[in-house]
Order: structure tokens, then sequence, then C-alpha cells
């Protein structure tokens, strides 16, 4: 009985708990089986595990405060002022007269008319002579800044009908009605005015248009 228990005397004693590679290792003593062994090798990570569910929903924040803007008002785009008289087939051989006008109204008195005559024009001669179609308004031609004309110098009798565009502005017009006119004279360089013809079997037309330019534009055009 004593040396069984002095067995077990020597197999406590000779337990100890000891530190291997900054680690507490227990060794056992002498005839014992049940001694801890070295730390083993770190194991693989393991698989990511899956995704969590969804939190409750939270409480609805308050929305922004509306500006205190106003609606913008209409947009109003200015209507061109624009006309045109159109003329079937003058046919007129007459000289030194008023061949066609158009009456145009004129809203502004600080605007400027843009006028255009298209159609076709003929002068004939047995000499030299020189013949003159101008636009005038009421009566009288423009003179801010020049007049509005074209001219045909002939020498012979071949019968050809130019079609012909005259066109110009015309600034310091009052408002209100403005009958605008396309007439024929002879020129002012002494030559007889020959054999004249406009709008010979066509159309011929006025194009007017009130036009805004910057003040005193006409006087900075004179060359």
């Amino acid at each position: 009985m004593a040396g069984r228990l002095l067995y077990v005397y020597l197999a406590v004693f000779l337990t100890a708990i000891v530190r291997i590679n900054g680690e507490e290792e227990m060794i056992c003593g002498m005839g014992t089986s049940c001694c801890k062994g070295p730390s083993g090798i770190p194991g693989v990570p393991g698989v990511p595990g899956s995704p969590g569910r969804d939190g409750l929903k939270g409480d609805k924040g308050d929305g922004a405060v509306a500006g205190g803007g106003q609606d913008g008002g209409q947009v109003i785009v200015p209507a061109l002022n624009i006309k045109q008289c159109a003329f079937n087939k003058l046919n007129d051989g007459r000289e030194n007269f008023l061949i066609k006008d158009c009456s145009f109204k004129k809203n502004f008195s600080n605007t400027a008319l843009r006028v255009t005559w298209n159609g076709n024009i003929r002068l004939l001669s047995s000499g030299g002579s020189c013949s003159r179609w101008y636009i005038t308004f009421d009566g009288e031609e423009c003179d801010r800044p020049l007049p509005i004309e074209t001219v045909i110098y002939a020498h012979g009798s071949i019968n050809i009908h130019r079609g012909t565009s005259i066109e110009g502005i015309c600034f310091g017009l009052p408002a209100g009605r403005v009958d605008v006119e396309l007439r024929h004279s002879k020129c002012s360089n002494g030559h007889v005015v020959g054999d004249a013809y406009t709008g010979w079997a066509s159309v011929s037309r006025f194009i007017i248009e009130e036009i805004s330019i910057p003040r005193d534009e006409d006087r900075k055009s004179v060359v």
C-alpha cells in the first residue's frame, strides 16, 4: 500500500507545466498516457457564410421644402411684319411711268424697310439708250442712305428680257401706311430712254419687310 502511494506522488511531482515557443505545454510524468503534444499547423480558413437578412426599414425622413419661385411668364415671339404683292404678266411697255405699287403698314418710326422687286425687264435701242427702274416711297426716292435702283444701257435691237432683282434698305420712313412703288425713267446721264419693257410673260413681285437695325447704321453704310 505504501509503495503504491509513493508511485502516485512521483507521477504528480514529475508533471510540470513548461513553455515551448511562447505557448504553455503540459509535460506528463513518467508512466502516464495523458500528455499534451505540440500545437498543430493552423487550418485552412473556412468558407464565408451566407449574407445576413436585410435590416428593418427605417422611418421616412422629412422632404425638402419647395422654394417660393414664381411661374415664368409666356414668351411672346414678335411676328414678322412682311408683305408680298405679286403681279402676273404685267407686259408693261410704258416709259417714264409708275409701273406698280404695293401698300404697306409700317408699325414703328425707328425701323427700316427692306424692299425687293423681282421680275424681268428689257431695253431696245437703235443707237445708245439708257433706262432706269427705281423704287419710291409715297412718290419720293430713298435718301437714307441712297436711292434703290438699277439701270440698263443698250445699243442695238436684240430683244432680250433679263430677270432682275432690285433690292435695298431705306431708313427714316415714318410709321403708318407707305406706298412702295416701282417706277421707270430715263437715266441721268443724258441718253435717250429707249424702248423699255417690264414683266413680260411672267410673274413679278414686291417683297416688303419692316426690320430693326441699330441707330445711324444707315449713315455708316454710305461710302
